[in-house]
Parts: structure tokens; sequence; C-alpha cells
């Protein structure tokens, strides 16, 4: 036994450090204390980790140190557990370092309430529990109640993830009992740099007719409210909805750190700290510049109740997670948040992945940014990236460029090579989807980008074929049934059963034989429709769209008009909640790249029912599922997906969409918070490249003309 613990502690003291650069040694060598330890990407931060630790143990020896390395994805967890476990230098701590997530610390906890617990995790799970299981509260609350009876069926699911958004920015529903509370709490939210959030959460109780609205100057329905109606009407039923799920043993996902944390801070205030053995000497965050107001309170409440040092790492200029609720204010301000001091901030300062330029380039354009750690970052290599910013005129030429770059990386490429095709939204990406299909090119798609496989969009190809038929000769229950599926589109909700059965009989009278001949009977309806339709003015509006829907000669066209006229395709952040489309519709960009199809909608449709073939499914950044570096879909040579999806990922090539002003930034981003973010967002896009990045600027998007993006300037090319 003794020769085991001698072999144990010889190897812990043979460790060096001269395996490191500087900056990693002085980390590393840090005297004891809470550490903020500025990583960017690239900089070797795992191995820092270990050796941080291993140098730790061996400064206490014969003490026995205990580490938790908190981490916010599986796959980090997995590559720093591998480490441990499979390289020889870090065997001897195995021992002494525990590598966890958030959400398994507290699923752990959980499962020791009792035997019966039950975890939510599908949405009929929400839609059930607030209809069944909180019945006796919302009973209560009135606006709850009428928002429940009287809207849609997907109102119960909404109203659930509200309830986790309050916990997840950080709401306590023990410790904010009144008005007062509940108002201080909304205040350090926002000096925080979350009113996004709040404001987003109320916007969501505003749509589901919780919170009273009015119509603004641009027409645009928006809050009428001030905090006391949110107290009033929601968060004081949040916190009986709450207490109820827990007295019930039911817990979200969000429950799971939660519940730990509640449980954390409720053995703090009963003086119950942990020591000896089950006591943690050291806690390390990753990617603290990631984390939600209720993860800093969770590993606020461990690092108390263990009285242990804290390291946070991570990158205040990859911030880019604040749609999730995170703000780098956290990193920026480490000691204001935990109450305590951070003396060290160390910085790891040498890029051992990017190519000199990019990192050179990158500099120049994240030091735009006021609110923000400078740092001194150099590449470690000494060859230069292809940087090629290219101006298109149309968007066929921007397409064929794209393919000619993903040729000449991975269809001629000597070696297998990656290359990402990267856009700030959505809806840039859908043609290349289809496109690469129809070249029958493998390529992977995140999640996010699986518009093909919605609901809306399988409507929207419905609505084509239609049209590809409108002047050929059919059964007249075909026409009607085509005329009627028009008309649940041109307003934004469909035509109600009663009248879409008065329309049938009008349009039964007629002997029209083709979806125009019938659409001509449908402007003279006078009958009953959309809770009016005096003198057929509803009726000869809904005509009116169709017909100027129909009567185009291109695909192209058509998807301009229906983009223009059909009010039930366009983006509506209520209906986006159950179906993606409607979150940033593809029209214009679809439009551009049907404009090679002519008048050949069946062509257009075939090869989007190929990209519907093509399609990979990678999980959700917020799922713990990752893909592994590994992984076989990972592996694919062809990846396409927007901003937010490219942290923590690297590629030969990367290609940046439409890198215009009015998208990179976003048009909406007014304020200085909101610029920053969206230059953060696009400085990590660029960051991805080892070998090339290829900047696109179009000229003109749709009939726009516009001007190339800041961030080209910015970069100083």
């Amino acid at each position: 036994m003794k020769v085991g613990i001698q072999t144990h502690i010889q190897k812990i003291t043979e460790l060096k450090l001269d395996q490191l650069d500087l900056s990693q040694q002085k980390f590393c060598e840090a005297p004891h204390g809470n550490i903020r330890l500025l990583a960017p990407a690239g900089c070797g931060k795992t191995l820092c980790l270990l050796f941080r630790c291993a140098h730790l143990v061996k400064e206490a020896l014969p003490q026995h140190l205990r580490f938790l390395i908190v981490t916010f994805t599986v796959s980090a967890k997995e590559e720093l557990q591998n480490r441990v476990s499979e390289d020889e230098r870090f065997m001897s701590i195995q021992d002494n370092i525990e590598v966890i997530t958030l959400n398994s610390w507290g699923f752990r906890r959980i499962k020791n309430i009792s035997f019966s617990t039950k975890l939510l995790t599908s949405r009929d799970d929400y839609h059930f529990a607030m209809l069944n299981q909180l019945q006796p509260i919302w009973k209560k609350y009135d606006r709850i109640k009428d928002a429940i009876e009287q809207k849609s069926n997907t109102t119960p699911r909404k109203l659930m993830d509200i309830i986790d958004a309050f916990k997840s920015i950080g709401f306590d529903h023990v410790r904010q009992t009144n008005y007062e509370l509940f108002a201080q709490r909304l205040k350090e939210l926002r000096e925080q740099g979350l009113k996004h959030k709040i404001d987003e959460i109320i916007d969501n109780l505003v749509r589901l007719g919780v919170l009273s609205s009015r119509v603004n100057r641009r027409g645009e329905e928006c809050a009428r409210t001030g905090d006391k109606d949110v107290h009033s009407a929601f968060f004081r039923f949040w916190r009986e909805a709450t207490q109820h799920l827990i007295d019930s043993a039911t817990f979200t996902l969000e429950d799971q750190k939660y519940y730990a944390y509640l449980d954390e801070r409720q053995k703090l205030e009963e003086g119950k700290y942990l020591t000896g053995a089950a006591r943690y000497d050291h806690i390390l965050v990753d990617e603290f510049q990631d984390i939600n107001p209720l993860d800093l309170a969770l590993i606020k409440a461990i690092s108390e109740r263990n009285r242990a040092m804290i390291t946070v790492v991570g990158d205040d200029d990859q911030a880019i997670f604040e749609w999730r609720g995170a703000t780098p204010e956290y990193i920026l301000n480490p000691s204001k948040f935990f109450g305590v001091e951070f003396p060290h901030t160390l910085t790891l300062q040498t890029n051992y992945r990017s190519p000199r330029n990019i990192v050179e380039h990158a500099q120049k354009l994240i030091a735009n940014n006021v609110r923000r750690v400078d740092k001194p970052i150099h590449s470690i290599l000494d060859h230069d990236a292809e940087i090629d910013v290219r101006e298109t005129e149309t968007f066929t030429e921007a397409m064929d460029i794209v393919h000619d770059e993903v040729r000449r990386f991975v269809i001629e490429g000597r070696s297998p090579s990656r290359v990402a095709i990267i856009g700030r939204k959505r809806s840039q990406i859908i043609p290349y989807q289809i496109f690469f299909a129809s070249k029958e090119v493998p390529f992977c798609a995140a999640e996010d980008l699986q518009i093909f496989m919605s609901n809306a969009f399988n409507r929207l190809l419905r609505l084509i074929m239609i049209k590809n038929r409108c002047e050929s000769r059919q059964m007249r229950s075909q026409v009607i049934d085509d005329v009627l599926e028009l008309c649940n589109y041109v307003k934004r909700y469909p035509v109600k059963r009663s009248d879409r059965e008065a329309i049938r009989r009008h349009l039964s009278l007629s002997r029209a034989s083709t979806t125009s001949e019938s659409v001509e009977v449908l402007a003279g309806y006078r009958g009953p429709l959309k809770g009016s339709n005096k003198d057929g003015t509803i009726a000869a509006g809904m005509a009116d769209s169709i017909r100027s829907f129909l009567q185009a000669t291109t695909v192209r066209e058509s998807l301009i008009k229906m983009g223009m006229r059909f009010e039930g395709l366009q983006i509506d952040l209520g209906k986006s909640e159950v179906d993606i489309f409607y979150t940033d519709p593809p029209f214009l960009y679809l439009a551009e790249y049907a404009e090679r199809y002519g008048d050949d909608y069946m062509q257009f449709v075939e090869d989007i029912e190929r990209a519907k073939e093509q399609l990979v499914y990678v999980p959700p950044m917020e799922d713990e599922t990752d893909l592994s570096s590994d992984d076989d879909l990972w592996m694919r040579p062809l990846h396409l997906m927007t901003a937010l999806r490219a942290k923590g990922k690297e590629f030969d090539c990367v290609i940046l969409l439409d890198v215009n002003d009015g998208i990179w930034p976003n048009k909406n981003a007014k304020e200085l918070d909101e610029l920053e973010a969206e230059r953060r967002v696009f400085y990590v896009a660029f960051t991805r490249s080892r070998k090339k990045v290829l900047i696109l600027v179009a000229r003109n998007l749709g009939s726009r003309k516009t001007k190339p993006s800041p961030y080209i300037s910015e970069l100083g090319l």
C-alpha cells in the first residue's frame, strides 16, 4: 500500500510545466486565490486546466485536494475526462478531479428526493403538466385561466416555457416574496444587460393574452404594461406553480439546476458547510462567458458551501449566447457577481490553431468593442490564410462562387477538407441546401436549419404545386379544394370551418374548371368571411392576393408574390414557437435562388424533395448531446450553419454569406450593447478557418441596393 502511495506521489512531483508556453505556465503557477482566466479560442485551455490542477496537487502534498470542473456540454466534459484517464501526465490525479455539467449535478440532486420523481422532457409532458397538475393553481388567476381556455392548443406548453424562463434568468420563488423584491430583481437583471431577455418574456405573455397590449406607431402589437402588472398577472402565479411542481416531485430540465440551487441555498442558510473528503477545494468553470443567471446562482452556491477557490475560464469576445440569457457582464466583472475578490486575471496569449493573419485581423475587428478586456493574442503559426473578399451582382453569381470553392476543397482537394458555409440568418442557408442536394454533395445542416421539415414549408410547396396546375382543367372538387387551400394563407389565420363550407357551396354553383377561373368566382362571394365581408370586400381582397400569385410567370416571381401577399406565411414570432418557418421565412433567398428555374415549377419542387433526403439532424446547442469531433456526421466535408452554431468548431475553408450592412450587423441592432454583441458573432464566425476565408458581399439583395458590412473595414481588409 505504501509503495503505491509513494509511486503516486512520485508521478505527481515529476510533472513539469516546461511543455507549456509562458502565458500557460503563468496561469498554472498562479498563487492561491480566485482567478479569471481569459482563454481565446485555440490557446490550449483544456490542457492548461489539468496542468493547473496537477500543479496545485503537487504544491499541497501530502494534503489531498479535490477539484470540481464544471462544463456546459457533454462533449467538453468527455474531452476532459478522457484527458485525465488516458493521458499519462494526468493519470496520477484522476482521484482528485470530478468533471460534471450543471444539469448532471442537478439531476443527481433531484434523484435524492424520492423514487417517484417525474422529469418533463417532451412537449406533451409540458402540455399535460400545465393542464392537469397545475390546474388548481391557474384557476385562481383570471388572466392565466382565460389564456388557457381561450387560446390555442399550444398555450399550456408556452406557459410552461415561460415558467422555465423565469428560473433561467435568476428569479427565486422562495426569496422574492413580494413586489418590492421582484422589482429589485428586475432592476438587477436589466443592469446586467438582460433587458432584451426580460422584454422577450413580456412579449410572449402579451401574445398569450396574459398581459395587455397596445398597437404602436408602426402598427406593431407590443406590451402595455409595467412591472406591477407582470407581478400581479404572472409572477404570483409563477411562484405558486413552481412550488406546486416541486411538492409533486415534477421537474423540467431547467429544474435540474433550479432545484439544486434551492437546495444548496437552503443548506447554506442552515450553516451546513461541506468538510473533509466531501469538500471541493477548487471549482473551475469552463466557458464562463456562456452562463445565464441561474447557472451563476448555482455555481456561486456550490462554491460558498464548499468554501472553495473559484477559477472562471472563458473569453468575453466569444460571448454570443445572449439569446439564451447569457451576458458578458459576468466574465467582465466576476468579483461583483460572486461577492468575492478575483485578484488574478491571466490571459492565454498564444493561438495554436489560427493562421497569423486571421488572428491579426480578428484582433483589429474586436478592438472596436468597448465592453471587453484587451488581450494581446498572437498566432504561433508562421503562415497566413487566404482571405478573399468578393462582391457579387446576383445571387446566382454568389452561388456559383460558393460551388467553385466547395469543389476546390471538398471534391477536387488532394486531402480531406471541411468547408463551412456560414450565414447570419437561417434563411440565407436554405437555397444552398437545395443546391448541394441537387448536386448530390453530402452536407451536414444544424437542427435549426431543418426548415424543410416544417409544416409551413410543406404548405408552401403545396401552394407552388397549385400554382403549377392553376390553368389546367381538373375535377371541380379539386379546383375548389385548391382555392380553399389558397384562402387559408392569404390572411394571418386560416378560414374557419363554417366560412369554408359557405365558400365551398358558393364555388360549387359555378362551372369553373380551373383554379384561376374559380378565383374569379371567389371575388363575387358575399357571405360571411373573417367576421365581416361587408359588400364582399374581404373576399375581393383575398381573390386579388391569390390572383396576383397565380398570374406570376416564374418560380421566382411566384415566391416573391407569396411572401408579399400571403400573410399566413409571413414572419410570426407567436407561430414560430411551434413552427420554425415563421422565425425567418426564406422568401427573399428562395426567390433569388429560384431564378435559375425559370417557369420549371416541377424541377424546383423535386430539388427541394431531394434536399429533404440529404438533411442530417444535429442536436441543438442547448441539449447536452452535441456531436463529438469524431462523429460520422461531424466528419461530413460540407457544413451549413448560422453563425451562432459556429462556436467551438474549425474548418479548412469558411465562407461568410452576404457580409452586408443590415445583415452583419443585424438591422435590428441599435443600442451599443446590441451592436457589440453582433460584432462578437462575426468575430466567432471569421476565426473558424485554418486555410481560407471567403467573404461574399452582395451588391443587391432582391431589388434593394446594399452596402458592405462595416466589419470588412474594421478587419483592416
